[in-house]
């Protein structure tokens, strides 16, 4: 009875913390309690009926192709007994499979935690750096992974800092050149393909919910705004069709359609970078 206990509170931990852990080895990472619970445990832990159903459900989705289905069923066996190694194997080979490599990381990586003797250990260590070589990159605390666009923005206007939790320092402003040769100098400094958005995702992020600006607050801190009488815009990398002294730009002041203008290149604006994620 103590032992389905111990499991139980394991379970509970799992389902209350993050769905999906950055690291699997991350010493933070609860579900480093289930490796050592299931490590120490002698017997091991069977696989209860409850999981075993979904295990079938899963086999079979892969028989009929439906891989989300059984990525799905797998994480639902997974719930009820995350120690289950096999089913982390399973479920990063079609994560891979299906080039969700990020989460097919994790879960080969938590496949080896719990099994790292298994005789498959250095096939699955493999399958890991071949996943490497094409994950998207991850999003630093100073950056924002936009889950429905699948892009990543830096979180502070350029010449801003991240520290704490908001962004301290002076927006810089740019003409609409500068800001172009400005984000070709920052992928080149950090190796990493920053760049001045499109027009469509810069203005994907406008969050009708706030105004002045219209931003959300806590993915964006102290996003300079200006007011209504002094409204600063922010540059996309568009040129606006017809005039080519012109180019787009986002003011996130109210949210409306009207936000999203046109401007002289030579006008002074702010820039916020993003590069490809998903």
């Amino acid at each position: 009875m103590k032992h389905i206990q111990k499991w139980q509170a394991v379970i509970i931990l799992l389902i209350c913390a993050p769905a999906f852990a950055d690291d699997a080895n991350n010493a933070n990472d609860p579900f480093q309690e289930v490796v050592a619970k299931y490590r120490a445990a002698n017997p091991k832990p069977g696989l209860p009926e409850e999981a075993r159903k979904f295990k079938v459900q899963a086999e079979f989705a892969v028989q009929e192709k439906q891989f989300d289905k059984a990525v799905e069923f797998y994480g639902k066996a997974l719930e009820i007994a995350p120690w289950w190694s096999e089913g982390h194997f399973n479920r990063a080979l079609i994560l891979g499979e299906t080039k969700k490599y990020s989460n097919a990381m994790r879960e080969m990586k938590r496949y080896l935690l719990l099994v790292p003797d298994a005789p498959d250990a250095r096939a699955a260590q493999d399958k890991i750096y071949q996943w490497e070589s094409v994950a998207p990159p991850k999003a630093g605390d100073a950056e924002f992974a936009d889950q429905k666009t699948g892009l990543i923005w830096r979180r502070c206007a350029e010449g801003m800092v991240y520290s704490g939790g908001t962004c301290t320092g002076t927006a810089s402003e740019f003409t609409y050149d500068e800001a172009l040769q400005h984000a070709k100098s920052e992928a080149s400094r950090t190796g990493i393909a920053w760049r001045v958005p499109e027009k469509d995702e810069l203005a994907s992020i406008i969050d009708k919910s706030h105004s002045d600006p219209a931003i959300d607050p806590a993915t964006f801190p102290a996003t300079p705004s200006g007011g209504f009488l002094s409204r600063h815009a922010f540059w996309s990398a568009s040129p606006y069709v017809g005039d080519s002294t012109f180019a787009w730009g986002v003011y996130f002041y109210s949210g409306s359609v009207d936000d999203v203008s046109y401007f002289n290149r030579n006008g002074s604006k702010y820039v916020r970078l993003v590069r490809a994620g998903q």
